[in-house]
């Protein structure tokens, strides 16, 4: 079953939770929110797709858990049509943001012979549940709720055991009418290791917003890596004090990417692709969200990674090399100077030998 949505402003925030009894206060949170218990987030990846007044928001998370399950917390302002996201098109969009490198010769390096080789090394007062489906390893549920500890209680109930602080943190969302997703991950019996699937989740959406107040429940920086797909260059337009690095922004062609999902979200008129990097060193700081605007020109950029490459010359360096070269070659032309004129001092002088009569 299909939700229908019924506000605008877009908006999500994951928060991923530990399934079981015991629970620690958040040690590491996700870009969007906040990872507590046994389960370690040490790398996140975002796709936002805004266009025609629809937001899609692809989510993967790394995370390192001696668990076999886990769960995403997903609050959205409105109800939200939730599938599996496509992996590839991480891999894809982080090859085609990549800095280009350019090699500078350096004839002068530290070292001036070359090494040889080396071996390297909802109703009021309660919770309704608006849809819930199975997607593969997931179990997803779309949640509304008006009230915190309503909202506290179901997700207890039904195996999403939550933090008091993470309770409170959610609460202005659940004043404010959001909605949830809630999707479960069941490794089986394997502990869950590296990169998750990806979870996607689509709806309406009046602007591009990506939620970070829940990562203020984080004790150490964060690090969020955002792809931004619109019609045009992306810009923050909230006062969050925290900066935004452009790592890439260029137009992007559905013809030009093999990610079949990456294609449909560029779609036949092509997108205009916007990676952002924030590194967090104070989650405190996060005391609202990353709002985005379309920036003033669709200016291209592409970061440039200049790595010096050392020049040897029969396994010296060209530096070197050069110099002495120039050294031996002044002394060699200093040297036959001399010579000649050692030679032209023993040779009699012209005309000044005897004559005869």
């Amino acid at each position: 079953m299909r939700a229908t949505v019924r506000r605008g402003t877009a908006v999500v925030a994951a928060t991923v939770l530990a399934l079981g009894a015991g629970w620690a206060h958040p040690s590491w949170a996700c870009g969007c929110g906040a990872a507590v218990g046994d389960v370690d987030v040490h790398g996140e990846s975002t796709v936002v797709h805004f266009a025609d007044g629809v937001q899609t928001v692809v989510l993967r998370l790394d995370a390192e858990s001696a668990q076999s399950s886990a769960a995403l917390l997903l609050p959205t302002p409105a109800p939200a049509e939730v599938a599996l996201g496509e992996a590839e098109m991480f891999d894809e969009l982080a090859a085609l943001s990549r800095p280009r490198v350019e090699y500078v010769d350096q004839w002068w390096p530290e070292q001036w012979y070359e090494a040889g080789e080396e071996t390297a090394g909802a109703p009021p007062g309660g919770v309704a549940v608006l849809d819930r489906v199975e997607l593969g390893p997931f179990d997803a549920a779309t949640l509304a709720a008006d009230d915190a500890a309503a909202l506290h209680d179901w997700l207890d109930g039904n195996g999403f055991t939550m933090p008091d602080d993470l309770a409170e943190a959610l609460r202005p969302y659940v004043e404010e009418g959001w909605y949830y997703v809630a999707v479960r991950l069941d490794a089986g019996e394997e502990a869950l290791s590296g990169a998750l699937a990806p979870v996607e989740v689509v709806f309406p959406a009046a602007e591009p917003v990506y939620p970070m107040r829940l990562t203020a429940l984080a004790e150490h920086g964060q690090y969020a890596r955002l792809y931004l797909l619109a019609d045009h260059r992306m810009e923050r337009a909230d006062g969050v004090p925290v900066p935004s690095r452009v790592r890439f922004a260029g137009p992007l062609a559905a013809d030009g990417v093999e990610s079949a999902r990456l294609r449909d979200l560029i779609g036949p008129d092509g997108a205009f692709l916007t990676a952002l990097d924030h590194d967090i060193p104070s989650p405190e700081a996060l005391t609202g969200d990353f709002v985005f605007r379309p920036a003033a020109a669709d200016a291209p950029y592409q970061e440039v990674v200049r790595l010096e490459r050392p020049v040897y010359v029969m396994g010296v360096a060209a530096g070197p090399f050069t110099a002495a070269l120039g050294v031996l070659a002044v002394l060699a032309a200093a040297g036959l100077a001399t010579g000649l004129v050692r030679r032209a001092r023993r040779l009699p002088a012209r005309g000044s030998g005897p004559r005869g009569r």
